[in-house]
């Protein structure tokens, strides 16, 4: 009898959870409608600006690679603090337009809901971490305009973290003992700040549709 309640609430748990997700996709579809083609421009140029520097670093880093394969080390060497130079000098940048976001957003009536970060979108363990948190704390708010700060606050984070992590990594290839972990947070970093790049992307996206719907309105 217990086990036939449990299974059957089980069940029921799942039922719901996919009915939300479906609703959530229908309401997404609703504000993707109001999205202006001057929005959509906005949104087109800055994916293809924050492509382009992501592009670089990628480059960077796989030289580097390349490099230290070969044994050239001081090419490797050269390349890898580059890589390290682009990915501290661009996380600042993204900084800057988060902490904008987060001002913009206040200005919309309404937000298209966000949904959290995803943990498995991350390689480092500290950005992993901050996803992880990211996800808990959304279940307890309320409104999509918290939700969505909530989201931002914890991109500028990884974006911080990244900073931290880039400058040990450097530290750690310069030490010959420990050459190999610094190669590694490196390789991780170059793959996070795409994730964390896309997820400002789609937070530039929502909040988009949100003042468009508005102005809309």
């Amino acid at each position: 009898m217990v086990w036939g309640i449990v299974v059957c609430l089980a069940m029921l748990c799942v039922v719901l959870f996919l009915d939300g997700r479906r609703r959530e996709k229908a309401v997404l579809r609703d504000w993707e409608l109001a999205l202006s083609p001057r929005a959509k421009q906005a949104l087109a140029a800055a994916t293809e600006q924050v492509t382009a520097e992501l592009a670089v670093i990628d480059l960077m880093y796989e030289g580097a690679r390349e490099h230290r394969d070969e044994g050239r080390s001081a090419d490797a060497m050269r390349l890898f603090d580059q890589g390290c130079h682009l990915i501290e000098s661009y996380c600042p940048t993204m900084l800057r337009s988060v902490a904008a976001l987060s001002v913009l957003s206040r200005m919309a009536a309404a937000m298209a809901p966000p949904r959290p970060l995803r943990p498995k979108d991350f390689r480092l363990r500290e950005l992993e971490g901050l996803a992880l948190l990211n996800q808990f704390l959304h279940q307890f708010l309320v409104t999509t305009g918290e939700r969505f700060r909530i989201r931002l606050y914890f991109l500028a984070r990884g974006f911080s973290t990244l900073v931290r992590i880039v400058a040990r990594a450097r530290r750690r290839v310069q030490d010959v003992a420990s050459a190999e972990p610094g190669w590694q947070e490196l390789a991780a970093a170059t793959h996070d700040v795409r994730s964390l790049s896309n997820e400002w992307l789609d937070s530039f996206r929502l909040l988009l549709m949100s003042l468009a719907a508005e102005k809309r309105g």
